[in-house]
């Protein structure tokens, strides 16, 4: 019976112990397996801490260097009181020596509130925020001699975007911000920082360290990392910054002048695609868009030497072919065609057509192309296309096939009107006409750099297709230099200088009708007619001059061009008597004084070139303004004044 008993007791302890056991197999595998996640993520989180370095975004400079894109280093100044309370009376004394030496702005209130944070024994107080390098330093010199400083002093980092001239440059470099995609750090939105994004881009590593319980040691199985560059790229345009700050300073007078609606320009190298100056104006200040790359417009008379061009290169004209304007006018197929001028009646020649802008001579010329034949002439000129610059959301031209044309479709395309194409687009077809026949790709980026000065990428010209032949391109370098010479352009010819151009003036239109006296004036530009380095197109949209006349690309646009190339002629090396003359100037006047130095002082710039003076301020942030051409007359601020506080500097030049 006892034995039977103890059997009984000893099979129940067994099962006991059985379902312990049991129970502690199934809650091991409940830890290990079911929850191992949750589990792991409780100890990571008392044992692991991870630190996240996010590298600077790149720089967008121009071509010499200037920089219109760059980080500027805040820092916000933390402390912990609650670890304070043994240094307290020195701390507060080192933080009063930080304040009489002026290098934070701390009040008695400041020092009332510390100390009773002190007292709370708060662990958070920010006492600075946006100091940069150099005020970092010094606070951390003067709070140096405190024993155990970095356990309650502590500098957060901040990164702001600026940029030089965004009134300016801001619808071509574009800017940062955060976004849906990009929550961590700021994403470019638009223009250059949209389009070079994975360039500029800094990247961000995290590091984990494990600490033992008390958090006093690192574990010896953390990682060491090693040094990795994790800076953006810097993006090199092609822009040169004294180029475009005449381009836009000669449109923005123009502009202001007129009362235009926008106004808009571009420098372009016609031998290679290069942009070297973009300029746009408009009266809606939430308009981001640049105009230049993301507008179509009808072009106007500057349309009509890519159509005399492809009917030479054709064969369907010649240069002495001569056709009969008659009165003025011509009706095609019931719509009557006139001149905008008058006097432009009887025979002209294929330069005269040209030179005098005429509309009917145009018309005359496109009869002798059959539709095919004027659509494949537009597709070689790369109408139907987007040109491919490296800028963000080109837009297409406005074109259709042959096949969907009425029939005075052609004739109206021949003097510019019933088609529509960006100013990009009809700068670069232009630069085929005068460059001996070759349809460049538009660049705007040269090279993108490294941190570490590494070339990583260099954009170089590239050749879409011979358009013309290069005699006829010769051809048409002459018969435009005739048009500024004594033509329609007459107002773009600078002394001294071979110049040729096109004027332009198109009638805007709304609702499917032409607006009577609201033109797009515009003049596009080449020099030296030798060997041409710039092709310089303005266009003013909507010119409000008192008389009609007054809001011609003539009279509108065609003077900004001649400024333009009287004021680049004098700070680049165009081969030109009247420069010589100039850099002789130059030379004595170098020879009476020496070379100014920058330094903490306003430099006397009298008798500088402004390309002297753009270099001299070339690696700093000052807003130069460059009035007039010639030499340094005048100058603000004067020399010898303190340039501590100064943001703007400006030059009169004669």
């Amino acid at each position: 019976m006892k034995k039977n008993r103890f059997h009984s007791r000893l099979t129940g302890i067994m099962y006991f112990v059985c379902i312990l056991f049991m129970c502690i197999g199934l809650r091991l595998c409940q830890i290990q397996l079911a929850k191992k996640a949750m589990y792991r993520s409780r100890i990571l989180n008392q044992i692991e801490a991870k630190d996240e370095e996010i590298g600077e975004r790149g720089n967008i400079l121009d071509q010499s260097g200037k920089q219109l894109a760059f980080n500027k280093r805040q820092y916000t100044v933390i402390i912990d009181p609650s670890k304070i309370h043994i240094n307290e009376d020195q701390f507060l004394k080192n933080l009063q020596d930080i304040a009489e030496k002026k290098i934070l702005d701390l009040d008695a209130s400041f020092f009332e509130t510390l100390e009773k944070e002190f007292q709370a024994n708060k662990k958070y107080k920010v006492i600075a925020k946006k100091i940069d390098d150099v005020t970092k330093e010094k606070i951390k010199e003067c709070l140096s001699k405190i024993p155990e400083e970095r356990k309650y002093l502590f500098f957060k980092k901040e990164i702001e975007r600026e940029y030089y001239r965004k009134d300016i440059y801001e619808t071509l470099v574009g800017m940062v911000r955060f976004t849906k995609d990009s929550k961590e750090k700021k994403a470019g939105v638009f223009g250059i920082e949209s389009r070079y994004e994975p360039y500029l881009a800094g990247k961000i590593l995290t590091r984990s360290k494990y600490y033992s319980r008390d958090k006093k040691k690192v574990l010896p199985t953390s990682m060491e990392w090693m040094y990795t560059n994790l800076n953006g790229n810097n993006v090199y345009l092609t822009l040169d910054n004294e180029i475009n700050y005449i381009l836009n300073d000669e449109i923005k007078a123009q502009y202001d002048a007129l009362n235009a609606e926008e106004a808009y320009g571009i420098i372009m190298d016609p031998q290679n695609g290069k942009i070297l100056g973009i300029s746009t104006y408009t009266r809606n200040p939430k308009d981001l868009r640049n105009q230049v790359f993301q507008n179509q417009y009808e072009p106007g008379s500057i349309f009509k030497p890519l159509i005399v061009a492809a009917a030479l290169d054709e064969g369907l004209i010649q240069k002495n072919s001569t056709f009969n304007i008659g009165n003025g006018s011509i009706v095609k197929y019931r719509h009557t065609i006139r001149e905008s001028s008058r006097t432009t009646t009887g025979i002209l020649t294929t330069t005269e057509v040209i030179k005098k802008s005429s509309n009917v001579g145009m018309v005359l010329i496109s009869d002798r192309f059959t539709e095919e034949q004027f659509e494949k002439s537009l597709r070689k000129f790369g109408l139907y296309d987007k040109t491919g610059v490296d800028f963000p959301n080109e837009i297409k031209p406005y074109t259709t096939p042959h096949k969907k044309w009425d029939k005075l479709k052609k004739s109206n395309m021949a003097f510019g009107q019933g088609i529509t194409v960006t100013p990009i687009q009809m700068a670069t077809a232009f630069s085929a006409v005068v460059n001996g026949g070759k349809l460049f790709r538009p660049y705007l980026v040269e090279k993108i750099v490294d941190d570490d000065g590494v070339v990583l990428r260099r954009n170089i010209p590239k050749v879409v297709r011979q358009v013309i032949k290069p005699e006829v391109s010769e051809m048409l370098v002459g018969m435009l230099e005739e048009t500024v010479a004594g033509g329609t352009g007459s107002r773009a010819k600078v002394e001294g200088y071979r110049v040729g151009g096109k004027t332009g003036t198109a009638q805007l239109s709304s609702n499917g009708r032409y607006l009577a006296h609201q033109y797009l004036a515009s003049f596009v530009g080449f020099f030296p007619v030798e060997n041409p380095q710039y092709v310089i197109l303005v266009m003013i949209l909507k010119p409000q001059a008192e008389s009609v006349f007054g809001r011609y690309g003539g009279t509108a646009s065609a003077p900004v061009v001649g400024n333009i190339i009287r004021r680049i002629s004098k700070i680049k090396n165009v081969s030109s008597q009247e420069v010589s003359k100039i850099i002789s100037t130059k030379k004595e006047t170098l020879e009476e004084k020496p070379r100014p130095v920058l330094g903490e002082e306003m430099p006397d710039l009298k008798g500088l070139s402004p390309k002297e003076v753009m270099n001299l301020f070339q690696s700093t942030n000052y807003d130069i303004h460059i009035k007039g051409t010639g030499l340094v007359v005048q100058q603000e601020p004067a020399a010898g004044k303190s340039l501590e506080e100064v943001n703007k500097i400006e030059v009169i030049l004669e």
